[in-house]
């Protein structure tokens, strides 16, 4: 069956109403949700809480049906007109069977999250065909640190001459590994979680894309696994970019090594890479279009839509 067309969701505004969905874990904290509540109407936005936004079951925030229903409900509701996921975690996998997506592309509209959310920007994208955000979750989207940020790729008509996501001269940590320039769609997200859709109907097509890559709390031998599946599926030898954003560890001595894994595999794979970008587990990271074309420069460690 082949891939449906791309669909561009329009900008937020302010005034608009935000569902609020948790796809995943629950909140660490009780009244998280109601901080984010608070947060949001601050900014100007209504809120639409899922109806099962606050259960609970084990490590899960609702059973199953009542995350994937929450999803379905939020796009569904010509009212809403964005979605956010609560927070990561653990769990979206495990609903992309449960999704919609005739109805999800029926009726495009923002839907934002990152880590475990990777599953859902990935299955959406090869199954609705929409364009969505990897970015802040609700439990951080808006805050001081990435306000700025969320205003700009969520909300702000798009530059004329292109829409720089990030560059050298603006995020000192981006280093190149392998000079060169390429266009392509935008995809990936959290590396764990890309991983676990290998082989599923949900797995996105590798084919000349820019792939990003993100995660925490992984130790070097464990990176390095990663990557070997990768290249035992065949998917290093059809990406057209790489883009390794924070990989971060507690211990300083293991971030070390894990930076020499990133450093090792992209020059293994050999197309333009690099290292260091401003996408990952902390509060300034970049909002991505996911699935959008993009122009990508590792010389220059620049990347544009």
């Amino acid at each position: 069956m082949s891939a449906p067309s791309i669909l561009f969701p329009r900008k937020l505004r302010q005034g608009d109403t935000i569902g609020l969905a948790a796809p995943a874990s629950p909140p660490e904290q009780a009244d998280k949700i109601d901080e984010v509540i608070a947060r949001f109407t601050a900014c100007g936005f209504r809120l639409k809480l899922g109806r099962n936004l606050r259960q609970r079951t084990g490590y899960l925030a609702g059973s199953d049906k009542e995350r994937a229903a929450d999803i379905n409900t939020l796009f569904a509701d010509r009212k809403v007109d964005a979605v956010f996921a609560l927070r990561g975690g653990y769990g979206s996998c495990r609903i992309l069977p449960l999704l919609d997506y005739k109805m999800i592309r029926a009726n495009p509209k923002p839907f934002i999250g990152y880590s475990d959310i990777t599953a859902m920007h990935n299955a959406i994208l090869r199954k609705s065909g929409l364009i969505t955000f990897h970015g802040s979750n609700a439990s951080s989207a808006f805050e001081t640190d990435n306000a700025k940020i969320c205003r700009k790729i969520l909300m702000e008509p798009a530059a004329k001459n292109g829409t720089i996501l990030f560059s050298r001269e603006t995020t000192r940590s981006i280093k190149t590994v392998v000079a060169g320039k390429i266009s392509g769609r935008l995809i990936g997200g959290n590396m764990t979680c890309l991983l676990r859709l290998l082989g599923t109907p949900y797995a996105p097509d590798f084919r000349r894309v820019i792939l990003f890559l993100e995660d925490t709390g992984e130790k070097a031998y464990r990176v390095d696994g990663l990557f070997c599946h990768l290249r035992l599926a065949g998917i290093t030898e059809q990406i057209g970019g790489l883009i390794l954003g924070q990989f971060d560890h507690p211990d300083p001595g293991e971030e070390k090594r894990v930076q020499e894994v990133l450093r090792h595999e992209a020059k293994r794979i050999g197309v333009p890479a690099i290292v260091g970008a401003p996408i990952g587990h902390f509060a300034g990271q970049v909002i991505i279009p996911h699935g959008i074309h993009a122009a990508f420069d590792a010389t220059k460690g620049l990347l544009k839509f």
